[in-house]
């Protein structure tokens, strides 16, 4: 698997982080949470999951984000150092406990090492030219 698309996905979180914070006072609404980023493989969408923190009408704060959305894609496309920069398409997520207790499983899992079938184990090849060559 690339480590491509998960550091884009930090990256994108990183500057629309960043933007949100600085214009929330011109946005008129209160804190944005990302509750989670997906990349498609071309890198040509993304699929951003916000929620918001005080707001007691999510529906509403989710409409006057979303009159900023162009503004918001133009920071992106400014801020962003790859050639392709993927189209934003936000959703309002209606349910952030449940992202947030699928992020925790996600982070909970550690990868484990795979060996290369193709290349042999250099720690035993080592070992196995240093016998040869005490012989």
């Amino acid at each position: 698997m690339s480590h491509r698309l998960p550091k884009v996905e930090q990256h994108i979180r990183r500057v629309l982080s960043e933007f949100l914070l600085k214009e929330r006072d011109h946005l008129g609404i209160g804190i944005v949470s990302i509750n989670g980023i997906l990349v498609s493989r071309d890198l040509s969408s993304a699929r951003i999951l916000v929620s918001f923190i005080a707001e007691p009408d999510q529906q509403q704060a989710f409409h006057k984000l979303m009159r900023h959305a162009r503004e918001m894609q133009t920071h992106l496309f400014r801020n962003f150092q790859v050639k392709k920069v993927p189209k934003i398409i936000w959703e309002l997520d209606l349910d952030p406990a449940s992202a947030y207790k699928i992020e925790k499983l996600l982070d909970d899992i550690s990868p484990t090492p795979r060996e290369n079938r193709d290349f042999p184990n250099t720690r035993e090849q080592s070992e196995s030219d240093s016998d040869s060559r005490a012989s």
